[in-house]
């Protein structure tokens, strides 16, 4: 055989007969095998595998690749090849490629990718890494914590709305860092987000949760503002109660703010740092609360493709908000009941139990006794979650925080819409008094969005308000006295007495002797 053609290459090439002598060996084989010499036995010449591997190539008939192999200091790819002379076996060919520098930069570039990593998720903040088309390509760990310890599975390849409830439309302006509203497995929360571009590939969204007491209007950690009793009264229970790991039933008409005292309360409490998961019960059919409550196993029923967590898992070590408990329906309050007692659940679809710790916090409407009554509600059930029992008042019947809460509002969609609201004029406050607010807070704090959008100025007058209560306007004006009228004609003209007479149609003489009359201080 003529074996000329080796000779040059760069590649180390043997050939070995079949009885395992050494027949050719080119000027690179040298290289790896110095002791190297023709007719000498390859047995011994290198340790590549535990058989023979000219063996294998002859009773196989098959190539042997081997990538990686230490020779003479070197890193080596190996290959071998059976030669056939006609049918007859006549020995293999290896060839052997010295990969040192290939090798070597694979493994400097796994080292930096771990560096990187680990890098990547020290840092505090959550980092989001999505494509153009906003689907998730990477996640940190932190982004994993902050978003109720979310599974790589559920986020990689997931559009980012599904992740945080917004899409990058919805996000800030690029590179300007914002104060947002974010949806995760654990409820609504306040992060403060950015969006980057990431070379031409995506956008990096990074992202922290903001301090709890920033979500919630009027309270921080040590206070509740209101001046009324009854709210008063509220909150030193909730303050009272929360250090202690019992259930709360929070009852109160629409608007009253539950949802508001539940977060507050899990605020204050041990379990501060872990999940606060909320769950309406009168939102979800009851064929699908259960699955929403406990998850499911893969096949459990036709469309479960997958496992999935149900809110009682996320809230594993943090609190359970059961909205709107009173309209749950009897069976699954009959596993409510048993997770309360054995703490424990079973996912559908599933055999085994998992052991859960939550607090539950539930809150109603509605009369809960009456339902009792009414065999819609298991009365063992009431007296578990009715460990302590807290009353909400109507905002009828707090009128006295009306103008707190105005000035919250205010300050909340003056950002959120982009204006410079900071005032409201005393007889839009009044028109507010007067009204008893069916809806509650909620309904407050939609009039005062619409005011805010409604307005020209960098104040809230009364014909700001929505229709039904500026329409009252006028007989509110009918129903002032002239010196009221005076003094609020005044004010408006910033003390200038000619302006407050044209608007009065009166003299201005007449005005004169009036503000005299009256004793009205300019």
């Amino acid at each position: 055989m003529n074996f000329n053609l080796f000779e040059n290459i760069s590649d180390g090439v043997i050939i070995v007969s079949k009885d395992k002598k050494i027949v050719y060996f080119n000027k690179s084989a040298k290289n790896f095998f110095p002791d190297i010499a023709l007719n000498k036995s390859c047995y011994g010449l290198y340790n590549i595998c535990e058989n023979c591997p000219l063996e294998i190539a002859k009773e196989e008939n098959r190539n042997i690749n081997i990538y990686d192999v230490k020779l003479s200091n070197k890193r080596v790819c190996f290959s071998m090849n059976p030669i056939f002379m006609e049918t007859e076996f006549y020995g293999v060919i290896e060839i052997f490629r010295d990969v040192s520098r290939v090798i070597h930069y694979m493994e400097d570039v796994h080292k930096q990718k771990e560096f990187t990593e680990k890098i990547f998720n020290s840092i505090v903040e959550g980092i989001i890494v999505v494509d153009k088309e906003g689907k998730v390509i990477n996640l940190n760990d932190s982004a994993k914590k902050l978003l109720c310890n979310l599974d790589t599975k559920d986020a990689i390849g997931h559009h980012v709305k599904e992740i945080l409830g917004i899409d990058l439309e919805q996000m800030p302006a690029l590179d300007k860092r914002n104060d947002i509203y974010i949806q995760t497995y654990c409820g609504k929360l306040k992060a403060s987000l950015m969006l980057s571009a990431f070379r031409d590939e995506g956008y990096i969204i990074s992202f922290y949760i903001l301090p709890e007491q920033n979500m919630f209007y009027g309270f921080s950690e040590n206070e509740f503002h209101t001046k009324s009793p009854k709210l008063s009264k509220a909150i030193d229970i909730a303050k009272y109660v929360a250090e202690h790991n019992v259930n709360v039933l929070i009852e109160g008409e629409t608007g009253t703010g539950k949802t508001l005292l539940a977060k507050y309360i899990h605020f204050l409490s041990p379990r501060r740092n872990k999940p606060f998961v909320k769950i309406n019960c009168a939102a979800i059919p009851e064929n699908l609360l259960e699955s929403e409550l406990f998850g499911y196993v893969k096949g459990a029923f036709t469309g479960a493709i997958k496992d999935k967590v149900g809110k009682v898992e996320l809230a594993n070590e943090g609190t359970l908000f059961l909205d709107e408990i009173g309209d749950m329906p009897l069976s699954i309050q009959a596993k409510i009941l048993n997770l309360i007692q054995e703490k424990e659940i079973e996912r559908l679809g599933d055999n085994k139990t998992l052991k859960v710790d939550v607090r539950i916090i539930a809150a109603t409407n509605k009369d809960m006794r009456q339902l009792i009554k009414n065999r819609l509600f298991r009365e063992d059930l009431y007296y578990r979650l009715n460990v302590v029992n807290i009353t909400l008042p109507p905002l009828r019947d707090r009128k006295e925080d009306i103008p707190t809460l105005v000035r919250g509002f205010l300050e909340k969609f003056s950002e959120i819409h982009k204006k410079s609201v900071k005032s409201i004029r005393s007889e839009a406050i009044k028109l507010l008094l007067k009204y008893d607010y069916p809806g509650n807070v909620r309904e407050l704090e939609n009039i005062i969005e619409h005011a805010v959008i409604m307005t020209k100025s960098d104040y809230i007058d009364a014909p700001d308000l929505p229709e039904f209560l500026a329409s009252n306007f006028d007989v509110f004006l009918e129903n002032l006295t002239e010196k009221d009228l005076i003094v609020k004609t005044l004010k408006q003209t910033n003390g200038n007495k000619a302006e407050a007479a044209k608007i009065l149609n009166m003299h201005r003489t007449t005005l004169w002797r009036k503000i005299k009359e009256y004793g009205i201080e300019i």
